[in-house]
């Protein structure tokens, strides 16, 4: 073998692992700055809703957003369903959440009414199974004050077997039935 033929040769094995060397290269090269470019585990944020508290009466009253993690509606499974309606009365603005049985009202442990109102003041009420019973009854109710003539925001969970459903995730209007925008009666006639 000549020194061609050995150069010719050594070029095209040179040339057979070079694009495979630079593809591998490139792959590698692209993984480490993804990994050094991504955010660490400290940097990570949940997406979040804005609910607002209320802030102790000071001089100058204001309300401070808290951020709070997003948490999607589950249903519950179909052997343990409550039939729940939630409604806002209109002539007192008040919540009314209604339980209507089901065949989970033998198995759960925790009913739980979270109200957060238009002012940002958050109220939570429980029906639990721990009476003489051992079970919360088929016709239970919460009622909670709401804002009349305001947009009121209520959350129900359900807790059964210890696991804890989001069942209702919802926003309630009404409006004020005593305002004089409301009123049908004309005083000037």
């Amino acid at each position: 073998m000549n020194t061609n033929q050995k150069y010719s040769r050594m070029k095209g094995l040179s040339m057979r692992y070079l694009i495979p060397a630079a593809a591998c290269s490139a792959l590698l090269f692209c993984a480490l700055f993804a990994g050094c470019t991504s955010p660490t585990q400290a940097q990570i944020q949940p997406v979040g809703t804005t609910v607002m508290t209320p802030v102790p009466e000071s001089p100058q009253e204001t309300v401070a957003p808290v951020a709070t993690t997003f948490e999607s509606i589950v249903p519950l499974p179909a052997n343990q369903m409550i039939y729940l309606s939630l409604t806002k009365d209109r002539p007192t603005g008040n919540i009314i959440l209604q339980c209507s049985g089901g065949p989970g009202m033998s198995s759960a442990q925790v009913i739980d009414l979270t109200v957060t109102r238009a002012d940002g003041t958050v109220e939570d009420k429980q029906l639990t199974n721990a009476n003489d019973a051992g079970q919360i009854s088929s016709d239970a109710s919460i009622t909670l004050p709401g804002t009349l003539g305001g947009t009121d925001h209520a959350k129900v969970h359900v807790t059964i077997g210890g696991n804890v459903f989001l069942v209702i995730d919802q926003t309630l209007t009404s409006t004020n039935p005593y305002s004089s925008t409301n009123s049908s009666l004309n005083f000037n006639s």
